[in-house]
Parts: structure tokens; C-alpha cells; sequence
């Protein structure tokens, strides 16, 4: 976890669900993005600055095979309640993908 990450979810009731929430999105962003090896911890973030939705950063090798895959940024929904976890990646259709 990033250190702003953990800050986030360090200041909520039940931060364990919000830091498994996290993982959860981490791997799921790899599986979207179709990443061949292990999830890169490191270089996937989930921010989420209330009350927006989380969104994803990315860095480093994945950053770079996301966009030499000319995909978009993955869109994550997290939801965790009595001692679970849950996310969800999906690549957003692009607008001029849309119109096609």
C-alpha cells in the first residue's frame, strides 16, 4: 500500500475492510488490463478523495504496458461490509470507440 493509502484508510472505521477493498481493486485493475505477470503492488494506487469515486493511478511497467496496449485506465467500485471485501475493474469505452 502507497503511503496515501494507508493514510486514508488508516482515519475510517474498519480500515482492514478499506485496506482488503484496496487489494482487491489492485488485482482486479491487473486482471483488466490483462497484465502477464504477478500484480505490481507498488505501481497500481487506489485514491479516492471523498466524495468522488476511487480512482486508479498507475506507474512504472504497467503504466507503460497499459498504453503500449493503448487501453484506458481502469474504473474501479469497491464495497466491503462485516469482515469482507469485494472490487470490480472494468475498462471504460472510449468516446470515439462509443460512436463506432
Amino acid at each position: 500500500m502507497s503511503p496515501a493509502e494507508l493514510a486514508y484508510c488508516s482515519g475510517l472505521a474498519r480500515a482492514g475492510e478499506h485496506l482488503a477493498a484496496r487489494v482487491a481493486a489492485k488485482y482486479a485493475v491487473a486482471e483488466a488490463l490483462q497484465w502477464p505477470g504477478p500484480v505490481p503492488w507498488k505501481e497500481i494506487e487506489i485514491l479516492r478523495t471523498p466524495p468522488s469515486a476511487p480512482v486508479v493511478l498507475l506507474a512504472g511497467a504497467i503504466e507503460r504496458w497499459r498504453r503500449q496496449a493503448n487501453l484506458v485506465v481502469p474504473r474501479v467500485s469497491l464495497s466491503h461490509a462485516a469482515g469482507y471485501a469485494v472490487a470490480l475493474a472494468w475498462l471504460p469505452v472510449r468516446r470515439d470507440e462509443a460512436a463506432a
